[in-house]
């Protein structure tokens, strides 16, 4: 979750954390400054690519926001940083993945079929699958994968908690069989973005995979570099020889090496860049997506555990004006809730909109009709974070709500061994989540890993437990809205803004195709970039 992110977010999968953290700048690109955008050059517009066709080989350069020593091809650390995510992507495979028009695709499994009841989940395997070190993949390492996913401290935890791991079974050499807890329409969505490991893999200093690409190096904070797995089992892929990650914090270092040629790609270009400072000959990849940014309220704390004070901050924001001053436009108003275009999300909630007569009313039922202080902490671990708590601060004193603002070390406001989850007034950016079901296990039900709000209610436990065993579609769609219900009408978030993946390219670069869950179309993404001929 590449956020709590991706990652929210997918905190969880993904990308919980995806787009958090920075880290030292690479030392062979451009140091941090002014843009090498030249003067009267008219910025680049989102465009499809080169129409030459795929040419074999090349070395493809990435420049990415780093995490410093926190950088690993480890899949359990995966949802810590887009870096990582890009990195384990690159080395190791799924047994299904998300295609960029949302649905499922094989990857190291074929097929998959689920009993009458979901409860019990068949997976065919692919055969002729071999890992980099030439052993041949097989069930053995799929179970080992999945209960090596379960192990306390492992980021994938969530993907197989409604996994029955006592019960999973190999009768076949390319078969697996995984019981579940109770019912669950969706839980190949879980698999989409956990990684398959080799059987005893514990140490991933050296990685050994079944992916696109082996590994070859790790500099944290620097560079990794991947070279091609010339015995992958998707035919003619990758087209790249090598493919390297660039660790680069300051934005303007990774937008310079892109525009002077140091790079071919630069992942999560800030708003303002690509508004305005993306100029020659490199193209804008935009595609609007499952990452949402909001404001959040711990409800245990003062003066947040008072559902009047949470209802009226909600009524105060402008959604719209943080859209198109935060984002710089690049997103859509959200509805304090996140997972627009998840299946099952609730779109006849109707649009929360400004409304200080009414914010101010529950404010003074509160006890605060002669103003209420706050201290919101924010940072620039991610694009436009600092710009919505700059300008909700402003809209803020309009209901008399005196906002002071703090900024937390971007190295610390996801990490839970320091600021992280001990926030009463903070933001968050979620990212790369593919089911409801994971959203509200991450961080509404009680005792979840990423309980920003520290939410903890019976009711909620068991509306999402329900939500997820829903026997069918119609069922699944009724207790979802009860879900969402409850958390639209008295939660600590304030999901203001759904924000497009942005990322740019060379135009020498083709493959890379818009994935409304995570950036650079991962996790399969770089699988199919290519130079054009």
């Amino acid at each position: 979750m590449t956020g709590p992110g991706t990652t929210a977010l997918s905190p969880r999968t993904t990308s919980r954390r995806s787009v958090l953290r920075g880290a030292a700048t690479a030392g062979m690109l451009l140091a941090g400054g002014a843009p090498l955008a030249a003067c009267g050059r008219q910025p680049v517009a989102a465009s499809a690519g080169p129409t030459g066709p795929p040419r074999r080989g090349g070395r493809l350069r990435v420049g990415m926001v780093g995490a410093g020593k926190g950088e690993s091809f480890d899949p359990s650390l995966a949802a810590n940083a887009l870096i990582n995510t890009a990195m384990s992507c690159a080395v190791f495979d799924p047994l299904l993945t998300m295609g960029p028009d949302g649905r499922l695709r094989p990857m190291l499994a074929t097929s998959w079929i689920s009993n009458s009841t979901a409860s019990v989940w068949t997976f065919r395997l692919r055969k002729g699958v071999t890992w980099h070190d030439g052993e041949d993949f097989t069930a053995a390492d799929v179970l080992y994968s999945l209960k090596w996913m379960a192990k306390p401290g492992n980021g994938l935890a969530l993907n197989i908690a409604d996994v029955d791991l006592e019960k999973v079974s190999a009768p076949e050499p390319y078969t697996v069989v995984v019981p579940l807890k109770s019912p669950n329409l969706l839980f190949p969505y879980s698999l989409a973005t956990a990684s398959i490991v080799r059987r005893g893999a514990e140490d991933f200093t050296r990685p050994v995979g079944t992916g696109p690409f082996s590994f070859v190096s790790l500099d944290p904070g620097q560079q990794a570099v991947c070279r091609r797995n010339p015995a992958y089992w998707q035919p003619g892929k990758p087209y790249l020889d090598e493919l390297v990650f660039l660790s680069v914090k300051d934005d303007f270092a990774r937008l310079n090496a892109l525009l002077s040629g140091q790079t071919d790609v630069m992942a999560q270009v800030p708003f303002t860049q690509a508004k305005s400072q993306l100029v020659g000959d490199v193209r804008l990849i935009r595609s609007p997506g499952v990452t949402a940014q909001a404001f959040y309220t711990a409800v245990d704390k003062p003066p947040f555990d008072d559902v009047r004070v949470r209802r009226a901050l909600r009524l105060i924001v402008d959604r719209r004006q943080l859209v198109d001053v935060a984002l710089f436009g690049f997103g859509t108003v959200a509805n304090d809730l996140y997972g627009k275009g998840l299946e099952y999300y609730d779109d006849s909630l109707p649009q929360r909109t400004r409304d200080l007569s009414k914010a101010k009313a529950l404010l003074a039922e509160a006890g605060h009709g002669r103003g209420l202080p706050l201290k919101l902490q924010t940072s620039t671990v991610a694009p436009g974070m600092v710009e919505a708590a700059t300008l909700f601060q402003q809209q803020a004193k309009d209901a008399g709500v005196d906002i002071s603002i703090s900024q937390v070390d971007p190295t610390s406001y996801f990490d839970p061994t320091r600021d992280y989850l001990k926030m009463p007034f903070a933001q968050t950016i979620w990212q790369g989540m593919t089911t409801l079901g994971d959203v509200y296990n991450a961080s509404l039900v009680s005792k979840a890993p990423y309980g920003e709000t520290h939410w903890s209610d019976r009711r909620t436990d068991e509306l999402v437990a329900t939500a997820v065993a829903a026997p069918d579609a119609s069922a699944a769609r009724s207790d979802w809205a009860a879900v969402q219900r409850q958390q639209y009408d008295s939660g600590g978030y304030i999901w203001w803004g759904n924000v497009d993946n942005l990322d740019a390219v060379s135009n020498r670069v083709g493959g890379l195709v818009p994935n409304r869950y995570q950036n650079l179309g991962l996790p399969t993404g770089l699988n199919e970039a290519y130079f054009a001929s």
